[in-house]
């Protein structure tokens, strides 16, 4: 039962995090592509790096905004099944989760036959991206199935940040306090 119970909370945490994501993404692009934008900075900037800047930092805004809004969604639906979440954890993994999906896709489309030659056979790279090669393909082996079957990019990506979410703050990335303190000889100790 208890698995058929962490399986329904994790498809909530994906689904409230991905509405409550995109709810204040379209926010965010409201309030930085139309307000700031295209009635501040198009008025007045006229400069190709101002723009560039302008148009970054509107970005930025956009996906921390929607980040945000998943991070809180899937921290809410696990306090309603009766779990702690790690809001920074949540945070991390939600901002990590794109690039790394991003990452695993263009390791399913690189050639690595060329870019073995490209460094010249019997080179140190060459023998390196040997090493990394089947590595790398079977760890973007799930990417590639996905892409194959006719998954779009964009609902991967899309799905990346709640699943990125999750998986953040599910994740052990530092022992408990309880397991630091048994651990300690009394050296760091502050008393």
């Amino acid at each position: 039962m208890e698995t058929r119970q962490n399986l329904l909370m994790i498809l909530v945490q994906i689904g409230v995090g991905s509405a409550s994501g995109m709810v204040l993404a379209i926010v965010g692009y409201f309030l930085t592509n139309n307000l700031f934008l295209n009635s501040i900075v198009s008025n007045r900037v006229q400069n190709g790096f101002w723009v560039g800047l302008f148009t970054l930092i509107a970005f930025l805004s956009t996906y921390s905004l929607s980040v945000v809004g998943v991070a809180y969604g899937i921290k809410q639906v696990a306090n309603r099944f009766g779990q702690d979440c790690n809001l920074k954890h949540a945070w991390q993994g939600s901002f990590l989760g794109p690039p790394a999906l991003a990452v695993l896709v263009m390791t399913t489309q690189l050639n690595w036959q060329t870019l073995t030659e490209s460094f010249g056979d019997g080179s140190l790279f060459s023998w390196v991206i040997l090493i990394v090669q089947p590595v790398a393909q079977f760890s973007s082996f799930p990417v590639f199935v996905l892409l194959k079957i006719g998954v779009p990019v964009e609902l991967m990506y899309s799905l990346s940040v709640p699943i990125g979410g999750i998986i953040g703050y599910r994740f052990n990335w530092h022992r408990s306090s309880a397991a630091l303190d048994s651990t300690s000889d009394g050296f760091f100790k502050t008393e």
